[in-house]
C-alpha cells in the first residue's frame, strides 16, 4: 500500500513537472501573438490614415521591428507627452464552426499602438486594455518616422 501512494504521488509529481515545462519560458507579452494574425494595419496621425498595410511579409517585418520582447512595463498614461503616429491593427472575425467564412472587408481593429513623439514610450490599448510600455529609442523613432 506504502508503494502505491509513492508511485501515485511520485507520478502526480513527475506529470506536473512536464507539464509546467511545456508552459515555461512565457512572457507576459506573449499575450501580443494574436497580432501575428493581423490583416492589415492603418498608420494615422491626427485621425488620418497616412499608410496602409496589408502585406503578409511587410505586416511580419513590421511586427519583428517592434521588438516587444525589448518593452518594459511603465505603469501607468503619461498625460505631458504629445502623441505621434498611432498604428490600428486589424483582422477579420474567426470563423465559428458552421458558420461562413466572413469577407475581408469585415475586418474588427484588435489593437491600437500609440508612439510619443518626444520620449521612448507607447500606448498599447489591446483587448479593452491600456498599457503604457517603454520601448527602445530606435523602436520609438521607428514608429514616429
Amino acid at each position: 500500500m506504502r508503494r502505491l501512494m509513492i508511485c501515485i504521488v511520485l507520478l502526480a509529481v513527475g506529470s506536473t513537472l512536464i507539464l509546467t515545462g511545456c508552459s515555461s519560458g512565457k512572457s507576459e507579452k506573449e499575450g501580443l501573438d494574436s497580432l501575428q494574425n493581423v490583416q492589415k494595419i492603418d498608420r494615422t496621425e491626427g485621425g488620418e490614415i497616412i499608410q496602409t498595410v496589408s502585406d503578409a511579409d511587410e505586416i511580419n517585418s513590421f511586427s519583428k521591428a517592434l521588438e516587444v520582447e525589448k518593452w518594459k512595463l511603465a505603469g501607468k498614461q503619461k498625460d505631458d507627452l504629445v502623441a505621434g503616429s498611432t498604428y490600428l491593427f486589424y483582422r477579420t472575425d474567426t470563423v465559428k464552426f458552421g458558420e461562413e467564412q466572413a469577407d475581408q472587408t469585415d475586418m474588427k481593429e484588435v489593437a491600437r499602438i500609440t508612439a510619443y513623439k518626444e520620449e521612448p514610450y507607447v500606448l498599447l490599448m489591446y483587448g479593452g486594455v491600456e498599457m503604457v510600455f517603454e520601448v527602445p529609442a530606435e523602436v520609438q523613432h521607428r514608429l514616429n518616422q
